[in-house]
């Protein structure tokens, strides 16, 4: 286990928490980027999920005069994205859709988003700061990147029950053993995705 993964031209880095970089179709995405290491190459497009400290934060070190920023809920997005709004990045097209928590304070629905982003082959998803809610049950994509760490999103157990309504071919798991309060075993949620699933979703582990 490393900290990235391919699938289907895709390569998946996760570098801790919930920052993320997507690479295929010669783009490269950052998503929440509040964890980078030292030595990183220049986004061309950065995606912002909401405003709390530990998403929407600068980040020079991947940012040059090419690079579009897009967000929901964060101030430093130069562009502002809505709730089913799409934009168009260099041929990828970046889909905003719900992220929120339903019986918790942290994210009012509305206040956040998760991320479409479909690539020439390949549809990724990352589902942001949320609970297991009923829009997931309308969500496509072939690789999922979901929270399990509980508190402020799901679980371990909700986010087994995101994958089954998702039902994508590789999930990811994030968002957790990173702040107070999201502690989870990643090993325990492949081992109930493979059992509820028939081996049918592949779980990969990323350790950054």
């Amino acid at each position: 286990m490393g900290n990235s993964t391919i699938f289907s031209g895709l390569k998946v880095t996760l570098f801790g928490h919930a920052s993320v970089m997507l690479e295929a179709d010669g783009l490269r995405f950052y998503i929440d980027p509040f964890v980078l290491p030292k030595s990183v190459e220049a986004a061309d497009a950065i995606l912002y999920t909401h405003g709390h400290f530990d998403h929407c934060v600068p980040a020079p070190s991947i940012t040059n005069q090419n690079t579009i920023s897009i967000g929901h809920g964060c101030k430093l997005p130069g562009r502002v994205i809505e709730i089913g709004g799409r934009e168009n990045v260099k041929g990828a097209v970046v889909e905003a859709v719900h992220a929120y928590n339903i019986s918790k304070p942290f994210h009012p629905k509305g206040s956040g988003a998760g991320y479409l982003v479909q690539f020439k082959s390949v549809r990724a998803y990352h589902a942001g700061d949320t609970d297991f809610i009923p829009e997931m049950k309308d969500i496509r994509c072939d690789l999922a990147l979901l929270p399990i760490g509980g508190t402020y999103t799901m679980n371990v157990n909700e986010a087994v029950a995101a994958v089954e309504a998702i039902n994508p071919k590789v999930v990811v798991p994030m968002h957790y053993n990173y702040l107070d309060g999201t502690s989870a075993s990643p090993e325990e949620f492949r081992k109930l995705v493979v059992e509820r699933m028939a081996g049918k979703v592949d779980v990969r582990i990323l350790l950054p």
